[in-house]
Order: C-alpha cells, then structure tokens, then sequence
C-alpha cells in the first residue's frame, strides 16, 4: 500500500538536477542581459540649447542662429528647426557626445507680419533624439 501512495512523486535527486539546471538557465538569462542589452539602453542623445537662440529680420538677410550641445552619450543629428511656424531644414548638423555647434542657417523667407512687434516667437529644434522646445529672440 505505501508504494501506491509515492508512485508519482519525484525523488530527492531528480528534484535537485531541475533545480539546479533552472538556476543556471536564470543566470545565463541575466548574463546575457548585462553584456548585451544593458550596454544598449544607456546610450542617449540629449540636446542642451545653449545662449539665447535668435531671429534675425533683416529685409533680404533673414537667419536663425542657435547654439547647441550634446550632452548624452550617443551621437545626435539636428534635422530642422521650425521657428513661429516656419519650418527650416538642417543640411547636415550632426553632433557627437559631448560636441556643441552654432547653427546658423537661412531663414528662408521674409519674418511674418504677424509677428508685428513681438519680441519672441516659439520654435522647437527638432533631432533625432528629440524633440526640443525653445523660444526665439526676435531682432530687426
């Protein structure tokens, strides 16, 4: 009769073998985490906007001019700066960790009526880390 009631449990050194090769899979795992998915998620561009940006409104002469720096760890691209509205394309502005530029391009038409006598406008930098919100000193 005792032989009936322990037929389908497992014995001491079975159970250990399936402990044990279920501790070593759960290291491998976490190995396998920290050489090649962890080195990955810390990598992070990140875009610092350095100054003042500006507008410049000269009839014939119309610029934006900012200055930037990546602060992360991964190396960024600025693709374009939209500025009140108006979108201006960013040839080739590509900063390693650590790298600042001053950007300087053409605005590329003649500053809004609308903005009138404003002093600011809104604008964002956008990068292929992000996008960044800034506001832009209007000078004529």
């Amino acid at each position: 009769m005792k032989t009936r009631s322990m037929r389908g449990d497992l014995s001491a050194p079975v159970l250990a073998i399936i402990v044990t090769i279920g501790i070593i899979a759960a290291g491998l795992v976490l190995l396998a985490w920290f050489f090649w998915f962890a080195p990955q998620a810390g990598k992070t561009g990140a875009l610092q906007i350095l100054g003042s940006p500006a507008v410049f409104c000269q009839t014939g002469n119309e610029r934006v001019v900012i200055s930037v720096k990546n602060i992360g760890s991964e190396q960024i691209k600025v693709t374009e700066i939209i500025v009140g509205g108006i979108r201006v394309n960013i040839t080739d502005e590509t900063l390693n960790p650590g790298g600042s530029a001053d950007i300087s391009v053409s605005l590329g038409t003649s500053c809004p009526g609308d903005w009138g006598w404003r002093y600011s406008v809104d604008g964002v930098v956008v990068t292929t880390a992000g996008t960044y919100a800034t506001s832009f000193t209007i000078y004529r």
